[in-house]
């Protein structure tokens, strides 16, 4: 007996067995379900967003350079101080600017004691000029008076005809005098203003030397142009800089904005007044997007943000940053979370579960519009459809898997 019911046992145990073997699917591709990520279609609001990394940037910089050449004697400040506008900032020397500057000084001040000296001359040369043509007048002057007296005494006789002829020669004479005097006086008026002018150019052009000489020798401090924080100062003691060196930044901590880099696919969705939120890490703010660039650069497009709120304490520039970009809102959407790898407004395939949840079949669907998490599905889903967002690529040639 004991024979014949392990006899049943092991049979029945062998038919179970070829049951459930012959059940197993070996044909489909099995891949291991804790390893996928499944969404499912969802049919709503969808707000179109556009996640880009950047840096907080200032809008006021000044980039220092050294306004003459000089060796570095004194550095009073250095990266992250703060400083305001007009402080002394480093000192450079250079000995060749100042006696320069002194040269200059002794030229311009010899010039003007030239010029006052050749002013007292001419005024001399032009008080001689006036006291001669005033000589004359009083001659001519005395000169009609004697006329006069003279033609009533040649009316009476009284004197020669000649002698009157002869004084009216001289009153004639005279006047003419006075006329070439007042032209010779006038011409020397002239020629005073014309050679002071010359005299006065030469003492406004040693001026104006002496003027730029004392800004090179005031360019040996340099100073902060702007109230802000020292971002980069490149100086050592008794190093020398050439015109036009490179020193550091200054930038106003307080005008900061965002620039992110777009991936070049989606920078043509985002316009100029979009709103923005950037994440400093520290809290978030408010913003707009105030410019686009025209070019792409390494495949991305940068783009501007305006900051609108207050920038959370640590906020500084080149501080790593990350934006979202609110592009647009459709309403009654079908959609799902984003897949590894997409195509906006693209037909593509994606792997789609039974009821059951067992099998997933390779469908054929249209994407349309992508957001930061979600993507919008025009063709192919629909409410409730459970769909294998993980990279598909390890069994792609396979039309059906099987999710263990």
């Amino acid at each position: 007996m004991k024979k014949i019911a392990f006899a049943s046992a092991s049979a029945a145990l062998l038919l179970y067995g070829a049951i459930s073997i012959a059940n197993i699917d070996f044909d489909s591709r099995r891949v291991d379900r804790e390893t996928l990520l499944i969404g499912t279609v969802q049919k709503g609001d969808l707000e179109i967003r556009i996640s880009a990394n950047g840096e907080l940037l200032p809008r006021d910089l000044e980039l220092i350079s050294a306004q003459v050449e000089g060796r570095v004697a004194r550095v009073h400040v250095a990266p992250g101080d703060e400083v305001a506008a007009g402080q002394l900032l480093a000192e450079l020397s250079n000995p060749q600017l100042l006696n320069a500057a002194e040269e200059a000084y002794s030229a311009w001040e010899g010039a003007v004691a030239d010029l006052k000296g050749f002013e007292v001359e001419l005024q001399n040369q032009l008080l001689n000029a006036e006291s001669g043509a005033l000589q004359v007048e009083f001659a001519y002057q005395k000169a009609i008076l004697e006329e006069e007296a003279k033609r009533t005494l040649s009316a009476q006789n009284i004197i020669p005809e000649i002698e009157f002829r002869q004084i009216q020669l001289d009153v004639e004479q005279l006047r003419q005098t006075i006329a070439i005097e007042a032209k010779r006086l006038q011409q020397s008026k002239d020629n005073m203003a014309t050679l002071l002018s010359v005299r006065e150019s030469r003492v406004t052009q040693l001026a104006r030397a002496l003027d730029r000489a004392n800004d090179r020798v005031a360019n040996l401090n340099i100073v902060a142009g702007i109230n802000g924080m020292v971002q980069e100062l490149d100086l050592e003691l008794g190093q020398q800089l050439v015109l036009g060196s490179p020193i550091g930044r200054l930038a106003r901590q307080e005008l900061l904005y965002a620039e992110l880099r777009v991936p070049a696919r989606q920078a043509g969705e985002v316009v100029v007044g979009q709103n923005v939120v950037v994440d400093t890490r520290n809290g978030t703010v408010r913003g707009s997007v105030s410019r686009i660039d025209p070019g792409v650069t390494e495949g991305t497009v940068i783009v501007d943000v305006e900051i609108h709120d207050e920038l959370p304490r640590g906020a500084r520039p080149q501080l790593q940053v990350e934006g979202i970009i609110y592009i647009a809102q459709i309403a009654d959407a079908l959609h799902v979370g984003r897949p590894t790898f997409i195509r906006t407004d693209a037909d593509v395939t994606i792997y789609k579960l039974d009821s059951a949840g067992e099998y997933a079949e390779r469908v054929n669907i249209r994407m349309g519009r992508a957001s930061v998490n979600r993507v919008e599905i025009l063709e192919g889903l629909e409410p409730g459809d459970q769909v294998i967002l993980s990279d598909s690529s390890d069994w792609q040639d396979h039309q059906r898997i099987l999710l263990n």
